[in-house]
């Protein structure tokens, strides 16, 4: 196994960095036990702190970008950059001061809210899924193993566990005060990789020998379907737990909105600086790392003296770890508030809290089990979290944005739901097993990759249609 070398600098630098961040989180006190207090600080996000935590949080995939950048190139901005600052806008325009102005602080509860028990009960087993942070504990158990040479279950298992400790006491609030010295070594840790090597590998030089490769091409080599099939999963942030309860937990509507505003500019800087190191990384190192997650710390390792190297380091493990224990959080709490008080009728406010928590352990324990199980960030991204998007996506736009909900029966509902999750489960099975994998041809020597998402979005649109067309006959 190949291990990050650290000096003695190196070494003072992380552990005051893991120290203050450890620190942050332990010295958050709530105000009072309750779970507005413990998910959502008490809806009380500033503008500041807002942007620091969905920044952070929403970009927690960092390792992931590397291995991205090798398959893509620079195609990656457009892949898993363009479609996410798109739908970001729609958020901003369309959803966030919707949601902030709402009284539900999360999906499952706002479509509890609309169609009742039922729907809300699925809805919660399926984004506690879709939160269960796998990407970020594999990223985070890769950094460590890279730093201690552990195996890569011990690295996953006691990273994860360790980071997420602080959660228990102080919950979003402890997040979010982490998430702003996270917010900031993220940036300064990019900005270091990407000066250096602007200042000492010309970049028209350094990356000469990509011409004529799919490295240069805006999207990657794969073609328009491909990019497509990318944009769609895109979507993902319309209805992304973590993303939702961030909103819901800012000071005001406008403060949301601005907010998610404010984010996109900060993405599309970061997105330049990691996509530049990347593709440095990929032009200077001799030979792609096997493990293609250790892209960016072991190019860190190569090219930046002692001390810069910690920083950059820190910069990774900053924006992993906060991403990482902000989903815990938000899965945990969809368990514990949302799923089980729901399902056994708690009532209390201090037992629905005490059942968040368990419901982080759980989240952490799911993680790790899917984060070994699949052992790469792009493919949980895009096949796992796919199948949640595609059975939750239209109901939870419509709970938001239809005038009329009463056309559509909680049994559709429902039934939309569960359709769209195993006819997305059923293909991940099935084309899992075939050679072409998600790829379906739609003319001689064209192919298109569906991806997961595609195939729950059309069966629950289909089971949501057929139920507003029978509503409405039966009005008539």
């Amino acid at each position: 196994m190949t291990t990050v070398h650290l000096g003695p600098l190196d070494i003072a630098i992380v552990i005051l960095f893991i120290g203050a961040i450890l620190a942050l989180g332990f010295s958050a006190k709530l105000r009072e036990n309750t779970t507005l207090q413990f998910i959502a600080a008490g809806r009380a996000l500033t503008l500041p702190v807002f942007v620091a935590t969905l920044v952070a949080t929403w970009y927690g995939g960092i390792l992931g970008i590397g291995e991205s950048v090798q398959w893509y190139g620079i195609g990656t901005w457009a892949l898993l950059g363009v479609p996410y600052y798109a739908f970001a806008l729609l958020y901003a325009v369309l959803l966030a001061k919707r949601i902030r102005a709402a009284d539900q602080i999360s999906i499952p509860e706002r479509i509890g809210s609309t169609w009742g028990t039922g729907p809300a009960l699925i809805a919660a087993a399926l984004v506690f899924l879709l939160g269960v942070p796998a990407a970020h504990v594999l990223m985070l158990g890769t950094l460590a193993q890279s730093l201690t040479g552990w195996s890569l279950p011990v690295s996953v298992i006691v990273a994860t566990f360790i980071s997420s400790l602080f959660l228990y006491k102080g919950g979003l609030l402890a997040d979010a005060r982490v998430s702003v010295l996270s917010f900031t070594m993220m940036y300064i840790g990019f900005a270091v990789i990407v000066v250096y090597c602007l200042t000492h590998y010309p970049i028209a030089e350094t990356w000469s020998h990509f011409k004529g490769t799919d490295k240069l091409q805006w999207d990657g080599g794969i073609g328009v379907f491909g990019v497509v099939s990318f944009f769609i999963l895109g979507a993902w942030t319309l209805i992304d737990p973590g993303f939702h309860q961030r909103v819901a937990s800012s000071k005001d509507p406008e403060t949301s909105r601005k907010g998610v505003l404010s984010a996109i500019v900060c993405w599309i800087v970061f997105d330049a600086l990691s996509v530049t190191a990347g593709m440095y990384a990929i032009a200077l190192m001799k030979e792609p790392p096997s493990n293609l997650l250790l892209l960016f710390p072991l190019f860190g390792d190569q090219v930046l003296p002692q001390g810069l190297k910690a920083v950059f380091m820190c910069g990774m493990l900053g924006t992993i770890l906060t991403a990482m224990v902000g989903y815990s959080l938000v899965s945990g709490a969809t368990l514990g508030r949302d799923l089980v008080s729901r399902a056994f009728g708690i009532t209390d406010d201090a037992k629905a809290a005490a059942w968040s928590r368990i419901g982080i352990f759980a989240s952490c324990v799911v993680a790790v089990l899917l984060a070994l199980q699949f052992e790469s960030v792009v493919k949980i991204w895009y096949l796992w979290a796919g199948v949640l998007i595609g059975a939750l996506l239209i109901p939870t736009l419509v709970s938001y944005l239809s005038r009329d909900c009463s056309r559509l029966r909680p049994l559709a509902v429902s039934i939309s739901m569960l359709s769209g999750f195993i006819i997305s489960i059923a293909w991940l099975v099935y084309s899992s097993r075939r050679d072409e994998g998600q790829k379906v041809k739609i003319a001689q020597d064209v192919s298109y990759d569906v991806g997961t998402l595609l195939p729950g979005v059309v069966a629950s649109a289909v089971v949501l249609a057929v139920g507003a067309l029978a509503v409405g006959r039966s009005r008539k």
